[in-house]
Formats: C-alpha cells, structure tokens, sequence
C-alpha cells in the first residue's frame, strides 16, 4: 500500500519537489522502505540524509549513493567509531566531492586520528585544506610548505619579520618552535603568564609563536634538549629581544646562554622555573660536578639564591644547601622551593628575591645574541624591515 501510495505521488513530475517531505516522512516511519523511496525521488533523499537513521543510510550506501556513503562515515566519525567510519570512506573516498573530502579530513585531523591522515597522505588522496597543513606541521616540514593563511588562522607565524619588542618590558623573549604540540603548547603558556605576570607586570613580554620547522635541529643528547645554533648566523634576528625559549619534543628542560630549551610534554611550572634562570637564579638540588668546580669555588652571593660562605657568613635565615658538596652553600629557606622542586611554584620569598634580581642584578643576564657571539657568530639583525622565512 505504502509503495502504491508512493508511485501515485510520483506520477506527477512535478510533485518530486512539492512531495519532498512526504517522502523523507515515509521513509522514516518505514526504514524498510527506504530503498524503494530512493528509487522513486533520489533527489528528494539526498537532500534529507542527515535525518535518515544510521540503517537508512547503509542501505543507501549499500546502493553505491556516495553522500550516503559519505554522511554515514561522518556519522561514525561524531561518535568517536573511527573504525566503522573507515570501513565506509577509505574505498570511496576519491568519489566523494573535493568539499567532502576536506570536511571528513578535517574531521579526521581534529580527532588527531594521525595514521588515517598519514594512509591518506601516502595514497596521495589528502586534499589542500586544514587537514593537509596540519599533517605538514605533524611532520615539522618546511615552514614553504604551511601557508600564511592557516598560520594567520592558527596563531602563530612563519618568520621572524615583523616582530617587535615591546618597550614597556624588562625582558623581551621570542617563543619558537619546531613542531605542531609546540605552538600550542607554547601559545597557552604565554596565555598563562599573561594572566599572572611573573615576578611583575611588564618583567617579561613574549613574541607571538615563531614556526621554525628543524631549522636548528633540536635534538635529545644525553637526554638534554640541544639545539644546533651554528645555524642562527644564516637568519636575521629581530632587534630588541632578549632571550629564546626553544621548544622541541623531547629532552630535558634547560637554559644555556640566554635560550630555554624545553619540550612540549613539560608543564608551565617547569617553565616559569627555566624562566628564572634567565635572570640568574640557580638550581637548589645538587649541582653537576662540572659546575661546582668553578661556581663553587667563589664565595659570597654568586647567584639570587645561592651564597657560598667561604670566608663570609651567610646572610640572616638563610639555610644550608646541597646545590654544592662542599658544606659552605646556602639558599634563602629552609624549605623547598620552585629552584629545588618546579611543582612547588613560585612563593612570595622567591617572587621578591626575583624582582629584586631584575632591579638590582648581581650579574648581567645572559643574552642570546651574547651567545651567538660567544659561538664566533656575527647573525644580522634588524628593526623587522627585511623579509626572511624559516625555509629550506
């Protein structure tokens, strides 16, 4: 009766449009019918297919209707069946329109689902759009290969050009990264210190995320992050920064001539405790045997929080310390401190302790380009008026 009911409703050619609803009615209430209602008006279930059920749609897909196929492999996608969508769009995916295929990679790149991305990418299927530029990232290609507009529509850039220290700040840090985790990882701890400036507002001013690709092929040594600087001499550098905080994905955090090495995986603690070495402060756990040969040796306030009372007693309240193995160190508390344990954070003590640092410095910071210098580099530097890319 329902397919008779149907063909009568089909008689007419021009009630395909004015019965539309009717049809998409129907074959809700009858889901077995659904196959015949396609055969009848084809257009007028293609254009309801998100309000089909999830059987509807394999039976139509079962038919070879490619946005069948296509809107039950997103449904699988939305609900997190990864391996059911796959079943559906890995065969018929150079079938499915170009808007389609980028939507469904999308999709497939927001849920981080790499190895799909990576099949597609290898099958040369993976369509130009915000799925590719991501597998670019993930795979820390030349910044050539990532396009201005999706650097602009994620935040961050692709040179050096145009950034600009701001004046109102102590210390001006230019934030880079070689791989995808690191620009977001990095955006959010300039977000994080922005909301509570350390140790006060203005100490500190972070340049937007800096794209660098494996320019400096950063790498795990020993488990200490390093980075190859010989490289920077091929760059122009952007006058009026003081420091680089380099983030790579492995390797332990660490700071070495005014440039924070520090990998994605580590939390904001860590690096508001890197953050204090660029203005000196020392480690409160037990220094490297290298170190203490020379740092330990001298005597009086060698750093913010590290005095050696060699001939000298040591200031007031301060306590002794292990960060030397000569019994003669001391540290400003008896407890614990963001210098000794990250995840302890940043008392008031130490806060005050910073700010006088960066006030009254007992030593002059440490500068990146003071660094390069020291490696025998002469890089270029400029007021952000010449072009220049991290690219191959």
């Amino acid at each position: 009766m329902l397919v008779i009911t149907l063909l009568s409703l089909g008689c007419v050619s021009s009630s395909v449009s004015l019965f539309s609803p009717s049809y998409v009615f129907y074959a809700q209430k009858r889901p077995s019918q659904a196959v015949a209602i396609y055969h009848l008006a084809p257009n007028a279930l293609n254009t309801q297919l998100d309000t089909l059920s999830t059987l509807q749609l394999r039976r139509l897909a079962e038919l070879k209707n490619i946005n069948a196929t296509y809107q039950l492999a997103m449904r699988f996608l939305q609900k997190g069946d990864y391996s059911a969508a796959q079943l559906w769009w890995q065969t018929r995916f150079d079938s499915f329109s170009r808007l389609q295929q980028q939507r469904l990679a999308d999709h497939l790149a927001a849920d981080q689902q790499w190895q799909a991305i990576s099949m597609l990418w290898r099958s040369g299927q993976l369509p130009n759009g915000n799925a590719k530029q991501s597998w670019y990232l993930r795979q820390s290609m030349a910044t050539a290969n990532i396009s201005p507009q999706y650097a602009e529509q994620h935040q961050f850039v692709l040179s050096l050009n145009d950034l600009k220290a701001q004046p109102q700040c102590h210390f001006n840090v230019l934030m880079m990264t070689d791989h995808a985790d690191g620009i977001a990882t990095l955006k959010l701890f300039k977000q994080r210190y922005e909301s509570k400036p350390e140790p006060s507002l203005n100490s500190f001013c972070f340049s937007e995320v800096v794209y660098v690709a494996d320019q400096f092929q950063c790498n795990s040594s020993d488990n200490v992050l390093q980075c190859d600087w010989y490289q920077a001499e091929d760059y122009t550098w952007p006058a009026g920064f003081d420091f680089i905080v380099m983030m790579s994905e492995q390797g332990s955090a660490n700071v070495r001539g005014g440039i924070m090495h520090i990998n994605s995986t580590q939390p904001y603690a860590v690096f508001l405790h890197e953050l204090m070495h660029f203005n000196g402060f020392e480690d409160e756990y037990t220094l490297p045997t290298q170190k203490q040969q020379w740092l330990c040796q001298q005597q009086g306030h060698v750093a913010p929080n590290l005095f050696i009372a060699r001939q000298l007693k040591p200031p007031v309240g301060w306590q002794k310390s292990i960060a030397c193995n000569n019994n003669l160190a001391y540290k400003p508390s008896p407890d614990w401190s963001i210098m000794q344990y990250q995840l302890m954070g940043l008392s008031e003590q130490y806060r005050q302790l910073w700010q006088k640092q960066i006030n009254q410095p007992l030593t002059k910071p440490v500068r990146f380009l003071d660094y390069f210098a020291f490696l025998g580099l002469k890089p270029s530097i400029t007021m952000a008026s010449t072009k220049h890319s991290f690219s191959d």
